[in-house]
């Protein structure tokens, strides 16, 4: 069957999430650093279970509105939605210039989950309305490349700004969300899916009560307490603790002086920052995540896998996850490169996993409930940023106290590998054909 090629709202909906993302990362992977940095080096000087606080508020916010803003798209229009979005993402980033107390930055980091939320079901349902059966997976994987050129540029702008002062970081996301308001009152338009007359759209409550059904629907409650409780809770905890671990526990300073060695100490000086003892090292949430890799091999990893199954494909994903946290855990000794060969190999799993998670779960829902369809697959991540937050951050905090910081991937590694076989036992017993 020929593909069809995709329609001009397809790519605005994947530019304008390039920016968010941006924003978004910029922001999430470099909060660690800054909010358990010592007060005298600029940070907050936080202890690991008030991180898991503000982690836990954040990740729920940014994934349980969604359950909500993806009703009111379906109502209202996704460009409206899109817009209030952005007008919560302002003053939160903004704010947390000046906002350096506890609860302060609690309900700051809160008021970007909820512009997060209501931003995410938004152009993952646009990805959804404005592909076809022939063209579905790989336009499903397209943004979630879209996702991490985002995820990729954010941490790095932001851990080079950081290097300067922090407020300098917090000022990019709030031009790239500046950025995301031009595009989208230019050149975006809803869905024709949503074009129906105000009067003819179901209400508020209509909506919440038909996700009830679904919820009720053992196909699609047991698919989300597996990936919830065992995928998406160690899934969340790697970027929790990823960048924090890098940068106090990987030798980034052997790293700066091999990446120098190749492209000068002005590039590299760029993302690299000096610590307590005086020692240049690269900052960590620059280079320890997965983005770079899913940029270079997203789209061969979905042509390889678009014809095979969702639920064979997510397993797969998994244990190539569970396999990367080997490469983690073995990044604190004298070999920090395995850094990027542990985080190479989760995100090959993470290529695998997620899009066909998305893809999976979506569409199990008829195409003119995508918006209420956008918001139930973010469940599962409600759950595991609750267990992600409170158990694994502080846990972490606990391996580094004890002297072992690298147990933690012992532990997200094995949470994985019971989130591998539980989902296999899922196929079998469902015997799901897609």
């Amino acid at each position: 069957m020929k593909r069809s090629p995709f329609p001009r709202l397809f790519w605005v909906g994947n530019t304008i999430e390039i920016f968010e993302r941006l924003a978004y990362y910029g922001l999430y992977m470099g909060f660690q650093v800054y909010a358990t940095t010592a007060v005298v080096l600029g940070g907050l000087g936080w202890s690991k279970m008030q991180l898991g606080w503000v982690q836990t508020l954040f990740l729920v916010f940014s994934y349980g509105v969604p359950m909500v803003s993806g009703v009111l798209a379906d109502r209202y229009g996704f460009k409206r939605m899109l817009i209030v979005s952005y007008l919560l993402y302002l003053p939160g980033f903004l704010f947390l210039i000046v906002t350096k107390q506890f609860f302060g930055v609690l309900i700051v980091m809160s008021l970007i989950g909820i512009a997060a939320g209501v931003f995410k079901p938004l152009i993952a349902g646009t990805v959804r309305l404005t592909t076809d059966e022939t063209n579905r997976t790989l336009g499903f994987g397209i943004f979630y490349q879209m996702v991490n050129v985002g995820a990729f540029f954010g941490p790095l702008l932001a851990g080079a700004l950081r290097t300067i002062t922090w407020n300098y970081a917090f000022l990019m996301s709030s031009a790239a969300v500046l950025l995301m308001l031009i595009g989208t009152a230019l050149f975006y338009r809803n869905p024709i899916e949503v074009e129906a007359d105000h009067e003819e759209r179901p209400s508020l409550t209509q909506h919440i009560k038909e996700i009830l059904p679904f919820l009720k629907d053992p196909k699609i409650l047991v698919f989300i307490v597996i990936f919830g409780v065992f995928i998406e809770s160690p899934f969340w905890a790697f970027f929790n603790v990823i960048a924090m671990y890098a940068d106090t526990h990987v030798a980034m300073d052997r790293l700066y002086n091999a990446f120098s060695s190749v492209l000068g100490t002005t590039v590299v000086g760029w993302i690299s920052t000096t610590g307590e003892d005086g020692v240049r090292r690269i900052a960590g949430e620059t280079m320890s995540h997965t983005a770079l890799w899913i940029i270079i091999f997203q789209l061969m990893v979905t042509r390889t896998t678009e014809k095979l199954r969702s639920v064979p494909t997510v397993a797969i994903g998994i244990f190539g996850m569970v396999i990367g946290c080997i490469g983690l855990y073995a990044s604190a000794g004298p070999l920090p490169g395995l850094l990027f060969a542990g985080s190479l190999l989760f995100a090959v799993g993470e290529m695998a996993c997620m899009p066909r998670f998305e893809q999976f779960l979506i569409c199990m829902l008829p195409p003119e409930k995508t918006g209420l369809g956008g918001g139930l697959l973010r469940i599962p991540v409600v759950i595991g940023a609750i267990f992600s937050g409170m158990v694994f951050t502080p846990l972490y905090g606990y391996f580094e106290n004890q002297g072992i910081p690298e147990a933690i991937w012992i532990v997200v590694g094995g949470s994985l590998l019971v989130g591998f076989f539980g989902i296999l036992a899922y196929d079998k017993i469902f015997k799901t054909a897609d």
